[in-house]
């Protein structure tokens, strides 16, 4: 079984992805089994226009978040194994809790008359109740050790090519994130794989793969043996095979030839989006916090991990931002999370003259 968070161009809506996954409109696709999940409209196909009104209806009651707030997840099988509908539903409850998107809006179809029998899952990442925006952090390592959990349990076959060896790990990266709480150049990858994929399937040349990745803020360069992303930005690198083995130098060389480096210079004012220091809770890049250590010149000294706890004994913005930093890393461990009781803090007022 292979799990992964996916996206398509022409799916960009919700109601475009839940149509697409309802009617498998692909040369070769035949819509199987569908299914709703947690949506009050229904359960079934006949229910599917309502349930897009319910989802869309949701996702207008989230006015702060401006991420996409539809999660496309794409769970494939070995060649020849089908399982029965039973254990695919247990498979798509499974995939929803590890993620943490249990009680969201679920639409939910399998797709026949391909190499390999898969099933589609589009997750409303806004709740149902709190109107909230869950954006699940790190899923790619909760994919993959969701998807090995369910094999076991139903006794399918393990698909080669999913694992340590392919998808390993930068380890000096996840110390750098336990210690300090920042995401890392190889998270902020790890992020973003699904769309240097993209660009790697659709380019056609070294200049146009070139081209695309600096719309991340980054640019693949030769180094020993092999490639690295840079950081354009930083200068971080990661081993690009370590993102993933598309990206190895015998893949892309295989692909486009020799390789070549960039011969001209992109406008690299605008990217879609580049590394920057965040926290690993990205929610808290609009905490007062998170913005007053950022602000200052200490901030530039100290990790997000020691500036809260250095502060949290004696300012009550940082306690409360402690608080949810511990609380996310425990909801991404599996742990079920302490509540957290967070109050309006009102903000500072200016040393003026008082009158």
């Amino acid at each position: 079984m292979i799990a992964k968070k996916t996206s398509l161009k022409k799916c960009s809506s919700a109601k475009a992805l839940a149509k697409y996954i309802a009617s498998a409109k692909e040369k070769g696709e035949k819509l199987d089994q569908f299914w709703l999940s947690n949506c009050k409209a229904g359960d079934g196909i006949d229910d599917l226009d309502t349930a897009i009104a319910e989802i869309r209806a949701t996702q207008a009651l989230n006015s702060r978040s401006k991420s996409d707030p539809n999660y496309h997840l794409v769970v494939s099988f070995a060649e020849g194994e089908k399982p029965d509908i039973d254990v695919l539903k247990d498979i798509e409850t499974e995939f929803a809790k590890a993620l943490g998107l249990e009680d969201h809006q679920r639409v939910v179809g399998t797709h026949i008359n391909t190499e390999n029998f898969h099933m589609h899952i589009q997750f409303n990442l806004v709740h149902p109740e709190t109107f909230r925006m869950h954006t699940p952090f790190r899923d790619f390592q909760i994919l993959q050790k969701t998807a090995a959990e369910l094999e076991k349990k139903h006794g399918l076959e393990v698909v080669q090519g999913r694992g340590q060896d392919n998808e390993r790990e930068n380890r000096k990266a996840r110390d750098k994130e336990a210690n300090s709480w920042e995401q890392s150049f190889s998270g902020f990858l790890k992020d973003h794989k699904s769309e240097l994929l993209t660009i790697h399937r659709d380019a056609g040349s070294w200049e146009e793969l070139h081209e695309g990745f600096a719309l991340y803020g980054v640019e693949l360069r030769r180094r020993g043996a092999g490639f690295v992303f840079r950081d354009i930005g930083t200068g971080t690198m990661e081993k690009a095979s370590a993102v993933d083995r598309l990206f190895s130098k015998k893949n892309l060389e295989d692909k486009y030839g020799p390789y070549c480096k960039q011969d001209r210079l992109f406008d690299r004012t605008k990217p879609k989006t580049k590394y920057r220091r965040r926290p690993l809770d990205p929610r808290l890049e609009r905490h007062p916090a998170w913005k007053r250590m950022t602000g200052g010149l200490a901030g530039k000294r100290v990790s997000w991990r020691r500036f809260l706890e250095q502060q949290a004994g004696v300012d009550a913005e940082a306690r409360e931002a402690l608080e949810l930093q511990k609380s996310y890393l425990q909801i991404i461990s599996g742990k079920t999370p302490q509540k957290i009781r967070t109050r309006q803090i009102r903000p500072r007022r200016s040393k003026g003259m008082s009158r």
